[in-house]
């Protein structure tokens, strides 16, 4: 079965059967003219679907075209700028590479190794994009479009200072008036002043970046399909000029955009923040920065109703801004209803929770504050952020509003002057430490307490960095930063999982060990069974003793089974073997204890108001040791506790100590400690008793 040809491959076997036929006719040459025409037309309007369209007609008619190859090249691109692709390059770097292949000609069109870097230079192929534009600039070295894509590439690979050489020669061979200026040369120009001021924005140098900025939007407005791309100089112009504290002038260029460019959402965003810099000059204008805002949102309204999209899924910023304007005209229910849906918007964004405990302070709403800020804090946890400052900031001043926290305060207020010493900030540093130390001596009672502070500000510059961004960039920012806050707790969750886990093992191999330890410490000290001795001068008869059977430790420490493990003889328990021939009924039994809660209150009770009791285990059988003990059943059906697990009164006596540990004794009875040795005395207590230990 013979392989489907790629497209590429088809595309170059169509080429060269085109390129072998004979020449083009006039009416062809005509309607290949006629396609580029009209795809140069929809470029200019935006229309970037029906310009492919028209450059693709014109290659088919004439594949060897360098004005129809490059303007689909073009159209291609655009595409890919507008969804945020590649595929439209990658597929013109191959179109352009088939047509150079099978035209040979192709090879003295430097416009087509233009587009070949441009397309290279979207897709992030720095060196080959390099490589074309040199080839393009040996062909025409005049050529101002080349050196400034050149520079470009420049750009890319990190070398400014060459890149800033080839754009001050991209604009020396411009013509010498915008009169003579061609359309290329102007977009030429617009793009070459934009780089300058960019590096210089990127030097620190914002006076050159003003300067070429205002040559920049000083030209004639481009196409409509790069709209965006002036609005944007519009934008840095006034962020340029807020940097260089000419909030004046900035506003003035945000009119000057209006004008020009008309309702623009990111225009009007960049005109409502520089309003609401200051707070006098944001309660005087208040009312007109809520007029803008209402119109960004008017906007979004639209397009998320044309789009179908979640309301709580688009831009934040313009609903904070809303909640800062109303927090100036004191309406603080419109300024938190706005804020709300900022944060619905944008959860994890430090700047709005730093605006509402500012909100909360103002209202005197202590543990809300605190909680803002709290969470603020939480959000951005590195001390090298002015916005962890202001935190501290606001928590040292809700501390200091509360009753006994002028400790709290003083911490605060140290945490904030070493985020200050951290991003070189010595003058705020040095403040705090000053009031730090001013609050540690008022908790001391060495000093007066400072006065109170006004809550702080959201820094400027958290803002300017947003503000300067599309709505669709900022979205994407949001996002992203929403996905790796994500992705860390759930890290972090699986690191906390795994060293429980790893702590349950080691407990678990801990438990085993010391349950192997005492298995062979008991093993090797468990003593055999007592042997008895007939004492001299008793009278003749048996001697009951207690006596220990040779179990494990741990069988003693589960407790007595349950009920019914065991086999039961008529539902009644004796400590003493019965003799042969008689019943058990007439065999005199060992009186029934008391519920454990009566034990326990005559094991407390006076020992002369309490009558001693004596249970004495039955001699070990002929053979072997005696069986453990059968549960005995109580009133209410549970076992009935062994009379051998509490504690004992002795006649005159207290109860006898529960010692635990004690070699060779078994726990649970009460007077093993006293076993006594074989071949010894046996003690005069258990003596006394010896012969009625059935009475």
């Amino acid at each position: 079965m013979s392989k489907r040809p790629s497209e590429s491959e088809s595309l170059q076997q169509g080429v060269k059967r085109q390129s072998i036929q004979v020449p083009l006719t006039e009416y062809d040459a005509a309607a290949t003219e006629t396609w580029v025409t009209c795809g140069n037309c929809a470029n200019t309007l935006g229309l970037v679907v029906l310009a492919t369209k028209s450059f693709e007609n014109a290659v088919n008619r004439d594949p060897s075209n360098p004005r129809a190859l490059c303007g689909l090249s073009y159209s291609l691109r655009l595409n890919d700028i507008s969804m945020n692709e590649t595929v439209g390059s990658q597929s013109a770097i191959e179109k352009l590479n088939a047509s150079i292949e099978a035209f040979p000609q192709l090879l003295k069109e430097a416009s087509i190794f233009k587009e070949l870097a441009e397309c290279y230079l979207l897709i992030g192929l720095n060196d080959q994009a390099h490589q074309a534009i040199q080839t393009a600039i040996q062909l025409t070295p005049q050529d101002a479009s080349l050196w400034l894509l050149s520079a470009q590439t420049l750009i890319r690979a990190g070398a400014r200072s060459h890149a800033t050489g080839s754009l001050t020669h991209c604009l020396s061979i411009l013509p010498d008036s915008i009169k003579n200026f061609s359309t290329t040369d102007i977009e030429t120009a617009r793009a070459a002043h934009a780089e300058l001021a960019a590096i210089a924005a990127a030097d620190g140098n914002i006076e050159v970046s003003i300067a070429e900025l205002t040559a920049t939007l000083s030209l004639p407005p481009p196409p409509l399909a790069r709209l965006d791309e002036h609005i944007a100089l519009w934008c840095a112009l006034a962020t340029a000029k807020e940097r260089a504290n000419d909030i004046a002038g900035a506003i003035r260029a945000c009119e000057d955009a209006e004008i020009g460019v008309g309702t623009s959402a990111r225009i009007l965003m960049t005109h409502a923040y520089l309003l609401l810099l200051h707070t006098e000059e944001g309660r005087k204008s208040a009312e007109f920065t809520i007029q803008l805002l209402s119109k960004i949102i008017d906007l979004d309204s639209e397009k998320e109703l044309n789009q179908n999209t979640a309301s709580d899924t688009g831009d934040f910023l313009p609903w904070y801004l809303l909640g800062r304007a109303y927090s100036f005209i004191d309406q603080p229910r419109l300024a938190y209803d706005s804020y709300q849906v900022a944060l619905r918007r944008a959860s994890n964004s430090p700047i709005t929770w730093l605006a509402v405990g500012k909100l909360y302070l103002e209202l005197k709403q202590l543990p809300d504050a605190l909680a803002a800020y709290s969470q603020a804090l939480r959000l951005q946890m590195d001390d090298g952020s002015q916005g962890t400052a202001t935190a501290w900031d606001g928590l040292s001043c809700v501390y200091e509003r509360c009753d006994d926290h002028l400790e709290d305060a003083s911490d605060a207020c140290s945490r904030a002057a070493a985020c200050f010493k951290v991003i070189g900030d010595l003058k705020n540093a040095s403040i705090f430490e000053a009031r730090a130390e001013a609050l540690a001596k008022a908790f001391r009672k060495e000093g007066p307490v400072p006065d109170l502070r006004d809550p702080p500000d959201v820094p400027g510059f958290l803002l300017r960095d947003l503000v300067a961004l599309s709505p669709n960039e900022r979205m994407s920012y949001i996002q992203s930063q929403q996905q790796q806050q994500q992705q860390q707790q759930q890290q972090q969750q699986q690191q906390q999982q795994q060293e429980q886990q790893e702590q349950q093992r080691q407990e678990q191999r801990q438990q085993q060990q010391l349950k192997q330890q005492r298995e062979a410490e008991q093993q090797q000290t468990t003593p055999l069974p007592i042997q008895r001795q007939p004492l001299q001068g008793s009278p003749q008869g048996p001697l009951v003793h207690q006596t220990q059977q040779e179990m494990p430790m741990h069988h003693y420490q589960q407790g007595p089974p349950p009920p019914g493990s065991q086999p039961q003889q008529n539902g009644t328990h004796y400590f003493y073997p019965i003799p042969a021939g008689k019943s058990p009924r007439s065999a005199q039994m060992i009186p029934q204890l008391p519920a454990p809660q009566q034990m326990q209150q005559q094991a407390w009770s006076p020992a002369g108001q309490q009558q001693p009791q004596y249970f004495y285990q039955a001699p070990p059988q002929v053979g072997g040791p005696l069986p453990p003990p059968t549960p005995q059943m109580g009133p209410n059906g549970g076992p009935h506790r062994s009379p051998l697990a509490h504690p004992q009164m002795i006649p005159g006596g207290g109860p006898y100590p529960m010692t635990q540990g004690v070699p060779g004794a078994v726990g649970g009875y009460p007077y093993a400690q006293y076993v006594p040795i074989p071949g010894g005395v046996v003690p005069e207590q258990y003596m006394s008793q010896v012969n009625n230990w059935q009475r």
